[in-house]
């Protein structure tokens, strides 16, 4: 049964020593690092230590955060060392001090919960900040909605090309949904965006004109 450690941080210009330092004061038998971000579980580091881990096992690392930044990704991160049998410590709860497994998990249950608790509350705050900015914005009339992705006006050259052969191809009446989203790589609830757009334009131009 081996001692896992797992060090992470968020950039190539960070430090890992600290968390190193504590892998060699525990004894780690195997450390694994990374330097990226904790948005997702897709990392070289985490992904080998996976591989590596058998039953029985034990990984540490100093914080749950070292693990995922995402409730979900660190909700079904837990999941799997349970049905892997692989028993987790982490250094800043109180489980790591405990000898009792049903107080551990409690804990590290209760910690996960309270992550997504105040995920979700900053979600809804980022959502309320930005109903509160666009009604502003509408107030002051400089209010523009959503950026287009695949437009006349497209920052993206690329997404501008992808635009005008959709339209191109629309107003040939010689190729179906289907077709032309498998000529331009995207998907076909994009190309009827598109179409909409581009039939809601013509409309307003005849209604403008008069036609």
């Amino acid at each position: 049964m081996a001692l896992v450690f797992y060090c992470r941080v968020s950039s190539l210009d960070q430090n890992l020593s600290r968390q190193i330092e504590r892998a060699h004061q525990v004894h780690a038998d195997k450390i694994f690092t990374d330097k990226i971000s904790g948005k997702n579980l897709n990392r070289p580091g985490l992904k080998s230590m996976l591989n590596y881990l058998r039953e029985g096992d034990t990984l540490e690392v100093v914080s749950l955060d070292r693990l995922s930044r995402d409730y979900n990704d660190l909700k079904e991160f837990v999941q799997l060392l349970r049905k892997s049998k692989v028993k987790l410590i982490v250094d800043d709860l109180p489980q790591a001090h405990t000898n009792n497994e049903l107080v551990d998990q409690f804990m590290l249950d209760m910690m996960i919960q309270l992550m997504g608790f105040v995920a979700q509350n900053e979600r809804e705050k980022i959502r309320e900040r930005q109903a509160q900015g666009i009604k502003l914005a509408k107030a002051k009339g400089v209010y523009k909605g959503g950026t287009i992705k695949y437009g006349r006006n497209s920052k993206d050259p690329k997404n501008r090309l992808i635009w005008e052969t959709v339209v191109n191809m629309l107003k040939s009446n010689n190729y179906s949904i289907s077709a032309i989203a498998r000529k331009v790589g995207i998907s076909r609830q994009q190309i009827y965006r598109i179409k909409k757009r581009e039939e809601l334009t013509k409309s307003q131009e005849e209604t403008t004109n008069g036609i």
